[in-house]
């Protein structure tokens, strides 16, 4: 796999212009013939690319949003620019604006998406379940859940695991010991 540094690109507008190429291609009658074991195979590298999408579009529009930048056009949020400018739907903007700013509060998350190792679904998933653990065992326990997603385990591997957590900060000591001899 190509990465950054070995892409070649002197800026963004070109990366850009080539993300465009990509996708055109991929929308073409070009790739009509792929075998359904190809079909597989694109549809999770697809994933994978649409995952470090979401992150590369929340990081610039944590930018643009930090700068103030939807008021040089006029527009009072940066959700109202990106439904004017980005042709969004209102709700649809300010589920963007939403995505970005959990990602910042989730950065371990964030980080397995760029890696293409947690999904759009899997992230929206694990902050749900953050979201119900007590505050001291979020953090620790979105590490442990973004180093998991990262050596292969599934949905439902992460799901045990945060379960583990609650029962582990919950359960006394000697119940602990008593079941492990």
């Amino acid at each position: 796999m190509c990465t950054a540094n070995e892409a070649g690109f002197g800026s963004a507008a070109e990366a850009l212009r080539a993300g465009a190429a990509f996708a055109d291609y991929l929308n073409s009658p070009a790739v009509a013939d792929l075998e359904p074991a190809a079909l597989g195979e694109a549809l999770v590298s697809l994933g994978e690319i649409q995952s470090r999408l979401t992150i590369a579009h929340a990081d610039f529009l944590c930018r643009f949003d930090a700068h103030d930048a939807h008021e040089a056009d006029g527009f009072g949020s940066s959700a109202a620019w990106l439904a004017a400018k980005a042709k969004l739907a209102k709700k649809d903007a300010k589920a963007a604006v939403r995505q970005m700013r959990m990602l910042g509060r989730h950065p371990m998350l964030a980080r397995g998406m760029a890696a293409g190792e947690i999904s759009d679904s899997w992230a929206r998933e694990i902050v749900g379940w953050l979201k119900k653990l007590p505050e001291e065992l979020r953090e620790g326990t979105e590490k442990i859940l973004a180093d998991a997603a990262a050596g292969g385990a599934s949905l439902e591997d992460l799901a045990v695991i945060t379960a583990s957590r609650v029962v582990m900060r919950y359960r006394p000591a000697s119940d602990i010991w008593a079941v492990s001899h």
